[in-house]
């Protein structure tokens, strides 16, 4: 085993159990970690080293999406329930500015180059009419909306490509949007039901997409030529996905039975899976102290394994 169990952070409860997205704000100071804790329409924040719960930002009602730009010192959440993005200051959590967007914003993601924000909307119904709104960080508005074939999950932006990846729960397809002309330019179908959790491997004369999806299968799919290199087992649905480019590890989320899986990326095989929590579905990543958190709705808590050196 290469993670350790180092320890466990309560939460304070909210109305409802249940934890979303997660990211983490890198900084010299220090990493601070913030989760979409939607029972409670709350983000609420951890100190990574110190373990410990330093705060909370409220007023987010339904809070799915948590996306962070530490170079850009911005923050973003998607409050579903609200239909709208908030953008803050990331350093000091000062609000910026909420923009209202399509209905149940869930997936974020982020072009640092031209500073737009994709909203990956579920529509209303859930799983009707999905769009994109595209934000302005600058002006703070929506200025462009793209159609979705499907309902969207996990989304990344990749600058390399300069493309948007979205995961299609049906049908089974990563979407591809071109991020600087805003039009969809086509989708790779995922040879397995439900595409849920993505990330972006990149190689030296390239790049591959990971693919968590429901059917229980992690697919590696070659970015450019689109051809699938390879299909690994999973013990159940995944959810979120984190990948560590130092470690070339990638640790999938299963929220149950309640494990995470890691990854060797070079090598394409499976290291381990350690169990956690009935439930746990989300988790987040620290590179500066090589932790991961795996948030605990049940016990109402995080859950904090640490990296062998």
């Amino acid at each position: 085993m290469t993670l350790r169990h180092v320890g466990f952070t309560p939460v304070p409860p909210g109305a409802k159990p249940g934890f979303d997205h997660a990211d983490t704000y890198l900084h010299p100071r220090g990493s601070r970690l913030y989760v979409a804790h939607t029972g409670a329409d709350r983000i609420d924040v951890l100190d990574c080293r110190g373990a410990t719960y330093i705060g909370r930002i409220t007023d987010l009602p339904g809070v799915a999406g948590v996306l962070i730009d530490s170079e850009q010192d911005l923050l973003f959440t998607s409050d579903r329930a609200a239909g709208r993005v908030s953008l803050f200051r990331c350093s000091d959590q000062t609000l910026i500015d909420r923009v209202p967007v399509g209905p149940r914003p869930n997936a974020l993601a982020y072009d640092r180059r031209f500073r737009r924000l994709f909203s990956f909307n579920l529509g209303q119904p859930a799983g009707t009419n999905c769009t994109v709104s595209v934000i302005s960080v600058e002006e703070h508005r929506v200025t462009t909306t793209i159609d979705l074939p499907g309902r969207p999950r996990w989304a990344i932006c990749d600058d390399s490509s300069r493309s948007v990846y979205v995961n299609i729960a049906e049908p089974a397809t990563v979407g591809v949007i071109e991020a600087d002309v805003l039009t969809m330019s086509g989708a790779i179908p995922v040879p397995a039901a439900g595409p849920h959790g993505l990330a972006i491997v990149p190689w030296e004369r390239g790049a591959s997409l990971w693919c968590a999806a429901d059917a229980g299968t992690l697919v590696v799919i070659d970015r450019d030529s689109r051809v699938v290199e390879a299909t690994l087992p999973l013990p159940g649905i995944p959810d979120v996905v984190m990948y560590d480019r130092d470690l070339a590890r990638l640790y999938v989320a299963v929220g149950s039975p309640g494990t995470v899986s890691v990854f060797d990326v070079r090598e394409r095989i499976h290291r381990e899976t350690i169990q956690t929590e009935e439930g746990a579905h989300t988790i987040g990543w620290d590179p500066a102290s090589r932790r991961l958190f795996v948030f605990q709705p049940t016990s109402c808590g995080v859950g904090i394994y640490e990296e062998s050196p």
